[in-house]
């Protein structure tokens, strides 16, 4: 579990724009080993959740 912990976090902070270098480096060792499908899965579950989000927010704000 730690290891999708760490995907999430690594997503995360690339969806807003900070990091690490040594993260990144990380990151770039666990793709060669596993692939990038678990980035590419968590990058698309957080996008769309990030959608709704607005989605509900602009349809609870606006009347």
């Amino acid at each position: 579990m730690k290891g999708l912990g760490q995907v999430f976090k690594a997503v995360a902070s690339a969806m807003i724009g900070v990091g690490k270098r040594e993260d990144l480096k990380k990151d770039f060792e666990r793709t060669e080993k596993q692939g990038p499908w678990p980035y590419i899965i968590v990058g698309l579950v957080m996008t769309i959740v990030f959608i709704g989000l607005v989605v509900v927010v602009v349809k609870s704000v606006l009347p």
